[in-house]
């Protein structure tokens, strides 16, 4: 794999494009903007990067032949001949075509994606500037006084406490994952009891407008089942339960390298679970934060 295609494999992640079937909440935003962000990475991006290469291969190549000629002309006035110098040979295998806008386009690919891959982890943005071994650098504008932490400028949000239903589509078929019952701890209050999904025991799995309700309870589980072991009992019913018309849609394959047999309904229900139980930070500046953290390690 090129360092192109981990910039795009990162990029892709970041911009959540592989979820194009949910069809809910910021979802739809961005589903909205997916074909504009495709078209930038799969056409723009490429041709943009060139395009500036090019110029400053221009500046550079012009730069190092000034480099040589002045070089050539110091040699030559000293007796001596030019194409005996290890220097004058160095100068010329460099400056020679231009260079190599091929390994300066893998170069800032590299970059790029190091970056990204830096700052960015499961769906959070961090906040980790740490420059070199032994130095953690935050922002200073002269205060006498200056009070920081981690996660500075971003806004913690408790999933547990903001349940939302979750909808994805299958083809032309949605499918609505409905939380009817959820015990949870207020106030950021820390979890006394292990809560877990678990499908509701009444009307479970029922189909209205055409669409597939499946409704669950988030609460504390007596026989103390994990929650594997519930999403794989939860599966085992819907199947058993939903209209005959709907075990095509539910079955489609879904594969990964370590599961080739995993269908859409196991990834969006461990997607569901895992979405409402991990706590998350929002930026509210991350357009300007990723800026200024550029500028500072490309300095």
């Amino acid at each position: 794999m090129t360092n192109y295609d981990k910039l795009l494999a990162k990029l892709t992640e970041i911009f959540q494009l592989d979820q194009a079937d949910l069809d809910f909440g910021i979802y739809r935003i961005m589903n909205s903007k997916r074909d504009e962000i495709v078209r930038f990475l799969e056409k723009d991006l490429l041709p943009q990067v060139k395009s500036v290469l090019a110029t400053a291969q221009g500046d550079i190549g012009t730069a190092g032949a000034e480099e040589l000629a002045t070089l050539e002309t110091q040699i030559r006035t000293a007796g001596l001949n030019p194409d005996d110098s290890p220097k004058v040979r160095e100068l010329r295998a460099k400056y020679a075509g231009g260079g190599d806008i091929g390994a300066l386009e893998q170069e800032v690919f590299n970059h790029l994606y190091s970056f990204f891959r830096r700052y960015y982890d499961e769906g959070d943005f961090l906040s980790l500037r740490r420059y070199k071994e032994g130095v953690y650098a935050i922002p200073y504008e002269g205060e006498e006084v200056k009070l920081h932490w981690a996660n500075a400028d971003q806004y913690y949000i408790k999933t547990a406490e903001h349940f939302r239903d979750f909808i994805f589509k299958v083809g032309e078929k949605r499918v609505h994952f409905k939380l009817v019952d959820a015990q949870a701890e207020r106030d950021n209050n820390k979890e006394q009891e292990k809560r877990v999904f678990i499908l509701a025991e009444e009307s479970p799995v029922v189909e209205e407008n055409g669409e597939l309700v499946i409704r669950f309870e988030y609460r504390n589980d007596s026989a103390k089942r994990k929650q594997k072991d519930l999403i794989e009992a939860a599966i085992a019913t819907i199947l058993d339960v939903a209209p005959p018309n709907w075990s095509t849609p539910l079955t489609t394959k879904a594969p990964t390298e370590r599961d080739p047999n995993r269908t859409i309904l196991s990834k969006r229900l461990n997607d569901y679970t895992a979405r409402n139980t991990f706590d998350y930070f929002i930026h509210k500046d991350l357009g300007g934060f990723l800026r200024r953290e550029l500028d500072c390690v490309f300095r």
